[in-house]
């Protein structure tokens, strides 16, 4: 069986690492979650090679209590909760990182560990006074290459990139070129989207995962692509904008 490797991510500016990149699919446009429609992404390292190690809220050795201070980076499938993060509108401007098994944020609080910060999650409600606050939310800037840069005011004032860091290794430092590339890059490959109708005329849900489209549900719907062509159901689609329709109601869903 193969090893899973972990390593701490933790909150800084970066040096540049190399390697060979791994083939993922990642969108350079990123979808906020609402009330009606949810996007769970996995964030992954945008350091050549390092693109299969993704944002992770660990949990504790019982496997019980989860980690309120940490994020690991981690190799997983793509069907693990734990590495999957939705995203929402804050105030402000700011963007809110969810995390899919926990609820818990990422927050703009860190705690010193050696030469860098780690990152810390909180309760999405936790009081401004908590020992770790809620989110105050990030700013994410595209950097090209399908990669963002994120960045937030830390409890102590100071401005910082969410970076990937080795626990114990040396302090980092900014990268002059190839920001894209560098550890303070971040990839986010869309998974699942799952779409709740629940309203007067209709109630029934809809999942894109593996490229397909599935209605949980309803029996009686049809999927449509943007040019009004009837697709067939459990079938792998290419990218693009579709339509499901139901006795009652239209609806357009996203296949990345």
């Amino acid at each position: 069986m193969k090893q899973r490797k972990i390593r701490n991510m933790l909150l800084g500016v970066a040096l540049l690492m190399t390697a060979t990149a791994g083939a993922q699919e990642f969108t350079s446009e990123l979808q906020m979650s609402n009330g009606e429609t949810t996007y769970w992404y996995r964030i992954c390292s945008a350091v050549p090679g390092m693109q299969e190690w993704v944002m992770t809220n660990g949990i504790g050795e019982d496997e019980s209590a989860v980690m309120h201070v940490g994020i690991e980076m981690k190799q997983t499938e793509t069907t693990d909760p734990m590495s999957r993060w939705k995203l929402t509108a804050g105030e402000d401007g700011k963007i809110l990182l969810s995390n899919g098994y926990t609820g818990r944020q990422i927050t703009n609080f860190s705690m010193n560990n050696g030469n860098h910060n780690r990152t810390a999650v909180a309760e999405e409600n936790a009081p401004d006074y908590a020992i770790i606050p809620r989110s105050q939310g990030f700013k994410i800037t595209a950097l090209g290459n399908n990669a963002f840069k994120l960045e937030s005011v830390e409890n102590d004032g100071v401005n910082r990139c969410l970076a990937l860091a080795e626990e114990g290794s040396e302090a980092l430092t900014y990268p002059t070129d190839n920001l894209s590339t560098s550890v303070i890059g971040w990839k986010f490959m869309l998974v699942e989207t799952i779409t709740a109708i629940n309203d007067a005329a209709t109630k029934f849900t809809i999942r894109v995962a593996n490229k397909r489209v599935m209605v949980e549900g309803c029996r009686r719907w049809k999927l449509f692509n943007a040019q009004g062509k009837e697709m067939p159901h459990n079938k792998a689609l290419a990218t693009g904008v579709y339509f499901v329709k139901t006795p009652k109601k239209t609806v357009k869903v996203l296949v990345p």
